[in-house]
């Protein structure tokens, strides 16, 4: 199972896996000094401690640019044999102890650090190289033959050693990964069973009550109050259904949650419950993606339910439609100056929970008093996002 980015963002950092550096730093510039001091030692004059300085600068570059050190290297691999030969007459073969550890570490680094579509291009390159100067410049040299052969070999050791690395730390990494995300699972259908429990009761508790409270009172009822509790019944089934919506997702997060076509429903039953409320939609709806669909229908249901704690009896506008440009679903809740004074309540979540649902679409919220007494939600939905949440 291969994780994708949304999945990976899904984890929370508490279970992430965070690796630590795959090598140290130090090491590499430890060995780019004796690499220095040693070629200038046996190459002396100014030009060679340039060519020993243009070997030991890949060992010193490899940490942070694979890529750009392994360019250095075969630079310094053409240059330095040809130079000691014209300078002072010195063979000094590639496969020579003085510059046999280069391409072995940079060529390791750069398997370790790249795909190995990448790395085995640079590994003929670097071969092809050492091979040209096998045959060109030190050609009918002691050992030549069986020095270019074992220095081959040496590097492509290096290259599988350090694709196998690579290899070894990203399963090592999808596995903690993997982890990360069956914790998180865990954690989600422990939370669904406990709301089940809790929260499922009480709804159906209420439930039952409002629908056979009509008959346990009996003909003292008057029949107001008897669609009162008709509505309390409707409204307490209608949440007991959401619940079990909810409880799907966190089971299973591809279950289908509500949208932009259910925001009738929600606005009738609403009104049902004694707000006077006017839904606007685009006719026909728009085709919206699912995630944009499922967050405006959470955030008129959000405003909707502060409207009725906080404003009960305000007339109450809800309007959901595509901006100017079509990039983007405009979602506004507009309520008027409340028919009634109510005590306040405590502040919730709800405006908070609204806006990271806006931020994690990179969208744009805002929620304040109007100026004329009441109080207006309006997001921006944007219908392309990348899934990050905005900064």
């Amino acid at each position: 199972m291969v994780l994708s980015a949304a999945h990976r963002a899904r984890i929370p950092a508490s279970v992430r896996f965070e690796p630590r550096p795959m090598l140290w730093r130090w090491p590499f510039l430890v060995a780019a000094g004796l690499l220095f001091a040693g070629n200038a030692l046996i190459l002396r004059d100014p030009a060679g401690v340039l060519v020993a300085l243009l070997l030991a600068l890949p060992v010193a570059l490899c940490w942070y640019r694979p890529m750009a050190a392994w360019w250095v290297m075969v630079a310094g691999l053409a240059v330095a044999t040809p130079f000691t030969m014209l300078a002072g007459g010195l063979v000094v073969p590639p496969w020579y102890l003085n510059q046999l550890p280069v391409p072995l570490i940079v060529l390791y680094v750069l398997a370790l650090s790249v795909p190995l579509r990448v790395a085995l291009p640079a590994l003929t390159i670097t071969l092809g190289v050492g091979c040209a100067i096998a045959v060109l410049v030190v050609a009918g040299g002691p050992n030549t033959p069986m020095g270019a052969l074992t220095w081959a070999l040496a590097l492509v050791v290096a290259l599988l050693l350090g694709h196998a690395s690579r290899a070894r730390r990203e399963s090592t990494l999808r596995i903690a990964d993997e982890r990360g995300l069956r914790r998180v699972l865990e954690d989600r259908a422990r939370i669904a069973r406990d709301l089940h429990d809790v929260v499922a009761h009480h709804m159906s508790v209420i439930a039952v009550q409002a629908a056979t409270a009509p008959y346990r009172i009996g003909e003292g009822m008057s029949e107001r109050v008897a669609e009162e509790f008709e509505t309390i019944n409707a409204a307490a089934r209608s949440s007991l259904g959401e619940l079990r919506q909810l409880l799907g997702v966190l089971r299973d997060p591809s279950a289908p949650q509500p949208g932009l076509a259910e925001l009738p429903g929600l606005v009738a039953a609403t009104r049902s419950a004694g707000l006077p409320v006017r839904l606007e939609l685009p006719d026909p709806l728009p085709d919206l993606p699912e995630e944009v669909s499922q967050a405006a229908y959470r955030i008129v249901q959000e405003s909707v339910s502060n409207v009725v704690r906080h404003a009960a009896g305000a007339s109450t506008v809800v309007r959901a439609h595509l901006d100017e440009k079509g990039g983007g679903l405009v979602v506004e809740v507009v309520n008027g100056r409340p028919a009634a004074s109510l005590p306040p309540l405590r502040s919730g979540s709800g405006l908070a929970g609204m806006r990271e649902r806006v931020a994690a679409l990179a969208g744009s919220f805002t929620a304040g008093p109007d100026g004329e007494g009441g109080f207006a939600v309006r997001a921006i939905l944007p219908l392309e996002f990348d899934g990050e949440p905005a900064r």
